[in-house]
């Protein structure tokens, strides 16, 4: 019987990453944003008109995206064992489990649970643990997590708003989440025996390749979206896989986007605070002062000088909204409403603002930041994407399935270079 693999991200921007890469393997992806909805029980799967059964009967590959990053862990391990139950009465008989190539969460944060209750399920004794995504500058060594040449601990990751990473020790920050030990596995060596968690490290993609290659027997694997690419390669037969076509194969970003595009960034990582300095050079960028009690007045007013743009300048200039560039803006914010709910309050201003576009005939939407993602794709009822070309490794534009007209853009704030969002929009300057 064919392997068919299925695949569950805790955020938006990490499963479109995951398809991304999944996709350079020529593999069938689909991607679907939650689970359909379930009558009665999760064989019985009531499907929209806009995902239908053939279009997941005839994929390689399903990825499932959930919103369970930053939720309480209880909560994310029962929506990530619905997306297993749905996947298993979906005919695919194993699961990549993938978190951020950073490892967002916190000592009582969810990669743990999740995983425990996975590989419960699963009946699995052991599960590797693989964040490293060279090509973006993520490895392991000695179980310690480094971007670029700094331990994680030590980059701007540290302050991340919601999951601060502050010890770069993966063994010991995920033991401190699994009732399972944790071990490590060294570069290039053989797996260790016994019922256990282990990090593994990887430095290079030739790592990956080899922890792909000693794991191409489990049921489950967990970690970024490089592992999942070459672990895809191990265990996905398909002898036909060139002749399959992905969209991104066919489509390409020569040239501006046509019609009106839109950029909104919601995140406050140091990554995007750059990008967004650099578009300003350029473009017309609104800063959301964030000063308002009202989701509606905050949006009104960026709403507002978005048609002011169009109106005094080319109405297809691409403007941008942020939420991280005045200063202390959010910071006062987030002691007026608490952690949580301030980064609630930003998510709806910005989903307020995807709908009046979506509804002006805004055809092109680039996000910044995985929360940020989930709230716009959810008030959209974005069910699911057709992926596309790569704009930066693990970044795709993507089509709405429901909407083919439209394309997405939905990036991780760490994700990217300056001119990441001239990439985007195809504009040099």
């Amino acid at each position: 019987m064919k392997t068919r693999l299925g695949c569950i991200a805790d955020d938006y921007t990490g499963a479109t990453d995951l398809s991304s890469m999944l996709a350079r393997t020529g593999l069938r992806v689909i991607q679907l944003f939650g689970v359909p909805e379930v009558a009665g029980r999760p064989d019985h799967v009531v499907f929209s008109d806009e995902v239908n059964r053939d279009a997941i009967d005839q994929a390689d590959i399903v990825v499932v995206a959930l919103k369970s990053r930053s939720i309480p862990a209880d909560e994310a391990v029962k929506y990530s064992l619905g997306a297993l139950s749905f996947l298993q009465h979906q005919g695919f008989d194993r699961l990549f489990f993938k978190y951020c190539s950073t490892f967002d969460s916190t000592p009582q944060g969810n990669i743990g649970p999740v995983a425990d209750a996975l590989a419960d399920r699963l009946g699995c004794d052991q599960v590797v643990f693989c964040p490293s995504f060279p090509e973006n500058g993520r490895t392991v060594y000695q179980g310690h997590l480094f971007v670029g040449d700094q331990l994680l601990s030590e980059s701007s990751m540290r302050e991340h708003p919601l999951n601060p990473m502050t010890d770069s020790c993966l063994v010991r920050w995920l033991q401190s989440q699994s009732q399972r030990p944790v071990g490590r596995l060294g570069r290039r060596s053989g797996l260790p025996e016994g019922r256990q968690h282990v990090v593994a490290d990887a430095i290079d993609d030739d790592d990956l390749r080899h922890i792909a290659r000693q794991t191409r027997e489990h049921p489950l694997l967990t970690g970024g979206s490089a592992i999942a690419r070459y672990w895809a390669e191990e265990i996905v037969s398909c002898p036909d896989r060139n002749a399959h076509q992905n969209h991104g194969e066919t489509e390409t970003n020569n040239g501006p986007l046509a019609g009106r595009t839109v950029v909104l960034a919601g995140s406050c990582s140091a990554a995007t605070r750059q990008q967004v300095a650099l578009f300003r050079e350029t473009f017309p960028v609104f800063d959301l002062p964030l000063k308002e009690p009202s989701v509606d007045v905050e949006s009104e007013r960026a709403w507002h000088w978005t048609q002011a743009q169009w109106n005094s300048i080319k109405n297809d200039t691409p403007v941008l909204i942020t939420s991280a560039s005045i200063p202390n803006a959010v910071s006062d914010l987030r002691r007026r409403l608490g952690e949580n709910e301030a980064a609630n309050f930003v998510e709806a201003v910005f989903a307020s603002l995807a709908e009046k576009f979506v509804e002006s005939g805004v055809q092109n939407l680039v996000v910044a930041g995985g929360e940020t993602s989930g709230a716009i794709v959810n008030r959209l009822k974005i069910c699911g994407v057709r992926i596309g070309c790569e704009i930066a490794p693990g970044v795709p534009r993507v089509f709405p399935i429901q909407h083919p007209e439209m394309s997405l853009v939905l990036k991780s704030g760490n994700f990217g270079s300056e001119r990441f969002f001239f990439d985007a929009i195809g504009r040099n300057s």
